[in-house]
């Protein structure tokens, strides 16, 4: 349905714009402690092979644009959109119009036609009433009469007002601007998600590297062991060792090489890409970037920007509208009814007809609240709901604070984590040359140097795994705080 779509998309246009447009040039940053610093990134080592290489950038746009998630997101925001679309013309004004025609033949007498055209509009007022026009034009018998009318109902008690009477068309606008803020969590939460998976596949990759490398020096280690062996100066027990190990290794390796590749196809099925195409991806580690936002700065700063909660604050309103809404049902229904009417006496020709009659109504009906036993537990149901949704509330924003500061203090920690691996990394590259040395000269055996290279080995794997944990908590910090903002191609856009 071309159509609606074109209604959707120009609702959503102006909805976005008028929810988000703005938010990344008013949004609130929090104070900074220092400069920011960046870690000058790691030279990636090679890789080259057939499968479609991707970038980090590259999945972040495919995702967006293939995802299956994503889309089953972007059907229940045009949804949400339709609806209100719906909605917006239930409030406009409705024409109605009906054409009927019935002929009659009997066996004895002379066959008959009539025919009826009526026309209706009427529009809901912001007062609660409901004022319509009507007219009809009848012919039977080969004779035209016409009659209009004109009519208003308007409540004066019990659903007047524009509080009560635009209700569903309030609703219908504040959900859709729920739904484009939970929309934009939504992507900025799924931007984070896709990069540590792409993190995963580099830490997992950069995993299979080190076991190969870690392989090469056992094979280096057993052909030296068996060196020595010929000049008598290790024992055979030590050639046997080195060989275990580095059929251990190879095994270890491949073990390394086939999770990668199936971690590589649940990643093409996450992008939404077909099975024929093969992928593979780029070696790009996180850059290290310091996060230097001063705590208590953060905190109101995620108090005034996120989305989330900006959807809490908003929803309480609506449990106080409600409410509201509640206590005006206990009211007496009393309408008031006035009603003009127009009509044409019966003539030949229908341009011959003149509205000859007039007249007109005024009435009013009182129904007495007798009776408002379920208008009364729907109020205090209404007044229930408000105090949970106040304390929700509260809670919400105590576990946002709490959340802030354990991202903070989750980043102090991978901070010194990554310098204690880096630290870890050199004094393990001391002892493989320690253990190889002492093994060279006889004064050990080969065991303290299998020990060390996969001491070696478990330290850089480590230390992958501690960049990746670091850059995916920044990224949710920075989230959290309400400043993460996410291109159209799925690309985080920090301030």
């Amino acid at each position: 349905m071309e159509s609606a779509d074109r209604d959707v998309q120009r609702l959503l246009e102006v909805k976005t714009d008028s929810t988000l447009g703005t938010r990344a040039e008013t949004v609130e940053l929090p104070e900074r402690r220092e400069e920011q610093s960046e870690a000058a990134p790691q030279a990636p080592p090679g890789a080259a092979g057939e499968p479609r290489m991707l970038s980090l950038a590259e999945a972040l746009s495919i995702a967006v644009h293939s995802n299956r998630e994503v889309q089953t997101q972007k059907e229940a925001l045009y949804l949400q959109a339709l609806s209100l679309v719906g909605t917006r013309h239930d409030f406009a004004p409705q024409l109605d119009a009906a054409l009927s025609y019935l002929y009659s033949d009997a066996t004895e007498g002379d066959s008959t036609s009539s025919a009826d055209l009526g026309a209706g509009l009427s529009q809901r007022l912001r007062t609660g009433g409901t004022l319509s026009l009507s007219g009809n034009t009848a012919y039977d018998s080969g004779e035209f009469s016409t009659s209009l009318r004109a009519g208003l109902t308007q409540p004066l008690l019990r659903g007047a007002g524009e509080e009560v009477a635009w209700e569903p068309l309030t609703q219908a606008e504040r959900s859709l601007v729920y739904a484009i803020r939970d929309y934009e969590l939504f992507l900025e939460g799924f931007s984070i998600d896709t990069a540590r998976r792409f993190y995963d596949l580099v830490q997992q990759k950069q995993s299979v590297g080190n076991e190969h490398r870690n392989l090469e020096k056992l094979e280096f280690t057993r052909r030296k062991a068996e060196a020595l062996y010929a000049v008598g100066r290790v024992k055979e027990l030590d050639v046997l060792r080195a060989r275990r190990d580095e059929l251990s290794s190879q095994n270890t390796e491949l073990e390394a090489q086939e999770s990668y590749t199936a971690a590589l196809e649940s990643f093409r099925i996450f992008l939404g890409l077909p099975p024929e195409e093969r992928i593979d991806v780029r070696p790009e580690d996180p850059v290290f970037a310091e996060v230097d936002y001063d705590v208590s700065s953060a905190i109101e700063v995620a108090l005034a920007n996120r989305l989330d909660l900006r959807n809490r604050l908003d929803q309480l309103e609506d449990v106080e509208r409600h409410v509201r809404l509640a206590r005006q049902g206990l009211l007496p229904d009393l309408d008031l009814d006035l009603a003009y009417n127009l009509s044409a006496p019966p003539t030949g020709e229908f341009g011959d007809q003149t509205f000859e009659s007039g007249s007109w109504s005024a009435g009013l009906r009182l129904d007495l609240p007798v009776d408002r036993l379920r208008e009364r537990d729907a109020l205090r149901a209404a007044q229930i709901a408000l105090a949970r949704e106040k304390r929700s509330l509260e809670e919400y924003r105590q576990l946002l604070v709490v959340g802030v500061e354990d991202r903070f203090r989750e980043l102090e920690r991978r901070t010194k984590s990554l310098e204690i691996q880096t630290q870890l990394i050199a004094d393990q590259e001391r002892n493989v040359r320690v253990a190889e040395l002492l093994f060279e000269r006889g004064e050990n055996d080969n065991r303290d140097v299998v020990e060390a290279l996969q001491s070696l080995v478990d330290a850089q794997n480590a230390l992958i795994d501690e960049k990746v944990s670091y850059e995916i908590a920044r990224l949710r910090l920075i989230r959290d705080l309400g400043i993460l903002f996410v291109d159209s191609e799925g690309m985080w856009v920090e301030p």
